[in-house]
């Protein structure tokens, strides 16, 4: 790790100037996942933003001086020269210009992010990965308000429940985030910024390959001190077959999204400004029945109905919000796999996830600001599995009232100060968890600003994730688990010059009481334990060049992991490439007209997957491939603009889940208006 230190800081001194798997499946399994695990199928912060900035694709601007760049990394804004936090952000011009991608694969292009599932079939369970760290690891959040589905295994929220119509930016917050941000945040805090203060009516017409369309459509008015804005979105594909099929014609796997959403908000003059928002989103999938096996009435749908309320005066804010989720899956006995074990199965799943929160922004003297805050949080889950086989009939035990039940309470503070060309922030966080009681975090922050265009920083951070309520009260369940414990240090550096921009980060990230299913010879044949190490460390580089009519953005993400449990060491990388890089580059070919390519290498991973043959589970290799994607845009008018995608150009055959397809080349073609 000093080595890597060493680089970082050696290429920067450079520059820097003055200025579903079954039991048996999951014995290491790196994400602690039950025999019910998803992985058996596909089944389901600031306007101006980060150190990596992108723009519009019809007007290329230059970028500003750090100084002035501004981020919401301590949930209120702040100027990214007074942070020392690692922090990306995906525009609303970026998001424009990628329309017909998932959010998924929009990730994909950001530094040290995989998202395997993105590129397979269309419901497939998606699972992010950070920095190498396991999917359960990165805290998701839409507004800043968290974002979890407590009926899921590892308390993650269902991708394929989030549509990008109606998001404005993403911001990346890279690190362990537990001080501000609870139980989750170990590798990053992705915030969904949605749409604000638009005006008028907004339209977007969708269509192209696989038999793919969506519309969406939006309205915003400001009424005395009123502001409203509707919003619905409709998507649909044909899809293609879940399942690799080695021989014959497989089904096509289709799926269908629809979402739509309320916003009110009213300004109060000193009395403050209070907003309340309601989403709802819903989809229908087909599935196939595990690797290499199609199944022909394996269905899933799930719809969620979020509220979120905040009241915000001066520098005092209160949150309060509500996410109730509900997942079915199907597989009927019309069509029944040769390697089924049930003839029929249905399971549902109800995730209840409620909290409140309120924190206080005080300034303590010149360049030094105190935060403090409260938050608390409440999860339900209701569960049921019935399955019908040779066997007769099973219906899963009912969990008692305390079991799907569990609350944390956590209070935080930070105090962040500058002075000169130094600063730092420090923070801590006590937390209180109804099942095994109490944690305390803490982080540090230091960074020094060399120049309006440079600086360096060193970041340390704990955090923390509490069990699941699967993971505690399952038939496979341990209320005697403890929480999983992180520590994250990092050094890096940032420096602009005229056209050029340049990151380099080192980090090292440590995971102690990991949760994994560990197998048994007796019943239920397997259990959560915390019994496993993982160490995983790495370099992300960026750099950048941008004139007023060309654009090119380039990063490269170096890991290294591996896990220790009680029997052996082994890679934590599943599914996870050593190398990775992207290459984006745009250029404005005339008034109206631009072009962008995305390149993105990914490099080998090894899958594990359980061969039915051999009764173990086996590695796969997986090929590193190089996925291309090419865009078109033109400005029809003032109101109208026409975009095309051409995803997969080089037609590849990919895979990133052992026996599941990659998505084929296909294009779209995009129109959207504003009025």
């Amino acid at each position: 790790m000093l080595k890597l230190v060493l680089l970082a800081f050696c290429s920067f001194a450079a520059i820097a100037s003055p200025e579903g798997m079954s039991p048996e499946s999951e014995v290491r399994s790196p994400e602690g996942m039950s025999p019910k695990s998803e992985v058996r199928s596909p089944e389901g912060m600031s306007p101006k933003g980060s150190s990596t900035i992108y723009h519009s694709p019809f007007t290329i601007q230059k970028d500003s001086t750090l100084s002035e760049v501004t981020i919401s990394a301590p949930k209120y804004p702040e100027k990214l020269a007074r942070s020392g936090k690692v922090v990306s952000v995906i525009s609303a011009e970026v998001i424009q210009a990628n329309q017909g991608k998932s959010l998924g694969e929009l990730l994909q292009q950001s530094v040290g992010v995989a998202v395997v599932g993105a590129r397979s079939a269309p419901g497939t369970n998606q699972e992010i990965y950070v920095r190498g760290a396991n999917t359960g690891h990165v805290l998701l959040l839409m507004d800043g308000f968290p974002l979890n589905d407590p009926s899921h295994i590892s308390s993650v929220m269902d991708w394929n429940l989030i549509s990008l119509a109606n998001i404005e930016r993403i911001e990346i917050l890279k690190g362990g985030q537990s001080t501000l941000y609870g139980s989750d945040a170990m590798a990053a805090v992705i915030n969904l910024v949605t749409k604000k203060n638009a005006k008028g009516i907004n339209i977007v017409l969708q269509g192209g390959g696989l038999g793919t369309h969506q519309e969406q459509i939006s309205w915003s008015t400001t009424q005395g001190k009123n502001q409203i804005q509707l919003q619905a979105q409709n998507y649909a594909t044909d899809g293609f077959s879940s399942a690799k099929i080695a021989q014959g014609k497989a089904e096509a796997d289709g799926f269908k999204q629809q979402s739509w959403g309320l916003k009110w908000g009213r300004t109060m003059g000193k009395l403050g400004n209070l907003d309340f928002s309601y989403s709802s989103q819903l989809y229908q999938g087909n599935l196939d029945n595990g690797p290499f096996v199609d199944d022909r009435d394996y269905t899933s749908e799930a719809v969620s109905h979020s509220f979120r309320a905040q009241y915000q005066v001066s520098k005092f804010t209160i949150r309060a919000f509500q996410d109730l989720i509900h997942r079915e899956f199907r597989n009927d006995s019309s069509d029944v796999a040769a390697n089924a074990w049930s003839k029929f199965n249905l399971s549902s799943y109800v995730g209840l996830n409620q909290g409140l929160e309120a924190f206080l922004k005080i300034p303590v003297k010149e360049n030094a600001t105190l935060l403090i805050g409260s938050e608390f949080r409440r999860q339900k889950t209701e569960q049921s599995d019935f399955s019908i086989s040779d066997y007769g009939p099973y219906a899963s035990p009912d969990l008692s009232e305390k079991q799907k039940t569990q609350q944390i309470m956590g209070t935080y503070a930070t105090f962040q100060q500058s002075w000169g060309k130094f600063g730092y922030e420090v923070g801590t966080r006590w937390n209180v968890q109804s099942t095994f009681g109490s944690y305390f975090t803490y982080n540090l922050n230091p960074y020094w600003a060399i120049s309006q265009t440079a600086k360096l920083f060193g970041n340390y951070y704990t955090s923390f994730k509490t069990p699941s309520i699967y993971q505690l009260a399952s038939p496979y369940g341990n209320l005697d688990l403890q929480p999983e414990q992180g520590k994250t240090i990092e050094f890096g550096a940032e420096k602009k010059m005229k056209s050029w921009k340049l990151r380099v980060v080192a980090f090292e990230n440590q995971v102690n009481q990991g949760i994994i299913f560990q197998a048994m010879d007796v019943e239920p044949f397997g259990k959560y334990q915390n019994i496993s190490q993982q160490h995983t460390r790495g370099i992300e580089f960026e750099i950048s060049y941008q004139t007023s009519k060309f654009q090119a953005d380039f990063n490269y993400t170096y890991l290294k992991g591996e896990m220790m449990d009680r029997d052996s060491t082994y890679s934590s990388l599943i599914r996870r490439p050593t190398n990775a890089w992207n290459l984006y580059l745009q250029a404005k070919l005339a008034n109206k007209w631009s072009i962008g390519l995305s390149n993105q290498l990914v490099g080998q991973r090894t899958d594990y997957f359980y061969d039915e043959s051999t009764y173990s589970v086996q590695p796969n290799p997986m090929s590193a491939y190089v996925w291309t994607d090419i865009s078109v845009h033109y400005q029809l008018n003032s109101k109208w603009k026409m975009s095309a995608l051409l995803k997969n150009v080089l037609n590849q055959e990919i895979t990133e889940i052992t026996g599941y397809s990659g998505q084929p080349r296909n294009g779209q073609i995009t129109l959207s208006g504003s009025f």
